[in-house]
């Protein structure tokens, strides 16, 4: 079975966090152990049947159902004490099962983020990561996208995904 592992020092993760991640409490943090001497941590991580993301497979809409599901993920881990402002939100911490995007198939790789930035700005920095420069349309429904945060908060975010999903559904139902 294929581990991960990565390292990090000057850091303190919480023990109730550390409890929650290698407990495999929250569904959605790929399974882990981590090791902590002072504030050095080894985290191993077992990603399964999981694969990382591809980035570069994805269509405009997977992008926005990577997004939109990112979200689901942040809001459910808060509901276990996770908070957004905790970990990293990265492409490369992303793995998918089935090949396929949705809340349901992502999992991701708790990595401590020190800068503790808030989910809006992570979600902007994750979707100028995703976004294909070379496509037009899609670079403009991402400045659409990062617009909506810049002026809004999660809630108008969430909006934004929502309706372009839908409208994105729509035109190839017909």
């Amino acid at each position: 079975m294929e581990r991960i592992k990565q390292g990090m020092s000057g850091y303190r993760i919480p023990e109730y966090m550390e409890e929650i991640l290698t407990g495999n409490y929250c569904p959605y943090f790929m399974r882990m152990s981590m090791v902590r001497e002072n504030e050095a941590y080894l985290f191993n991580y077992r990603p399964d049947q999981y694969r990382k993301l591809d980035k570069s497979s994805l269509n405009t809409y997977e992008k926005l159902v990577l997004i939109r599901s990112v979200i689901t993920l942040a809001e459910t881990a808060r509901e276990y004490m996770i908070r957004p402002e905790t970990y990293l939100i990265e492409p490369e911490l992303i793995y998918i099962a089935g090949g396929r995007v949705s809340s349901d198939s992502i999992k991701m790789m708790f990595y401590p983020d020190a800068k503790k930035l808030e989910l809006r700005y992570k979600l902007l920095l994750f979707a100028e990561r995703i976004c294909d420069v070379n496509n037009r349309a899609e670079r403009e429904l991402f400045e659409q996208f990062r617009a909506a945060g810049e002026n809004g908060d999660i809630n108008r975010l969430k909006l934004f995904l929502d309706k372009n999903i839908q409208r994105i559904e729509n035109r190839s139902a017909a």
